[in-house]
């Protein structure tokens, strides 16, 4: 998963990775069942705070973009 974030840009970070996921999702790059990186490693890569990445993924999977399974790594929602 390759996720780009300018923090000049105005748009705030979390807001520029969820829009990355969902674009990757609609452009199927991302399908239901695929998993996402860590919280942690996702804020690593991309030289973030994690509470930043933590955010995004949390506001996604209210939405149901994502599911979060207890003890497993959070994964791209299935249809509704």
């Amino acid at each position: 998963m390759i996720v780009v974030v300018d923090p000049s840009s105005g748009v705030p970070v979390f807001r520029q990775l969820m829009d990355q996921i969902r674009l990757q999702i609609a452009s199927g790059l991302l399908g239901p069942g695929d998993e996402l990186p860590p919280t942690r490693a996702m804020s690593a890569d991309l030289g973030v705070n994690p509470m930043t990445v933590s955010k995004a993924y949390n506001l996604l999977e209210r939405e149901g973009v994502l599911e979060r399974r207890p003890g497993r790594p959070l994964v791209v929602g299935g249809p509704s």
